[in-house]
């Protein structure tokens, strides 16, 4: 009994571990979002959202794909990054923008420029960012 019971907490344990919120986009917290000035650089870890002064906001989401040749490692190709984004303009519906480095770290997102300037190698990087308008 004591054994059934020990394996069907295990089971539920397991389960409730494995629920899956991929391409899924919390929506972020209006009182924890910082505001960032037009054309400031500022980093952001995974996860993070930042409010635009007009309302607008832009959340790190992922990087879905990172193929650049880590420090102190000789490569024979530099490699390259996405870096996935979400952008709500003020009221209106969130759009995934997905800017590259090295090749096209700058992207339009409604009316600011977003352009990246630097993202760190590891499980949890975090990017730096310039928006401008």
């Amino acid at each position: 009994m004591l054994r059934s019971l020990t394996a069907a907490v295990l089971i539920a344990t397991a389960m409730s571990a494995c629920a899956s919120t991929a391409g899924t986009t919390t929506p972020p917290e209006e009182s924890s979002m910082r505001t960032v000035a037009s054309g400031q650089s500022t980093a952001m870890a995974q996860g993070e959202s930042v409010r635009l002064s007009d309302g607008a906001t832009l959340q790190f989401v992922s990087v879905p794909q990172d193929s650049r040749c880590p420090p102190k490692v000789q490569c024979i190709r530099a490699g390259d990054a996405d870096i996935e984004f979400a952008f709500t303009p003020a009221g209106g519906t969130a759009t995934t923008v997905t800017p590259n480095l090295p090749e096209a770290p700058t992207k339009p997102i409604g009316a600011w420029k977003l352009t990246v300037e630097q993202l760190t190698f590891g499980d949890a990087p975090k990017v730096t960012v310039r928006i401008d308008r």
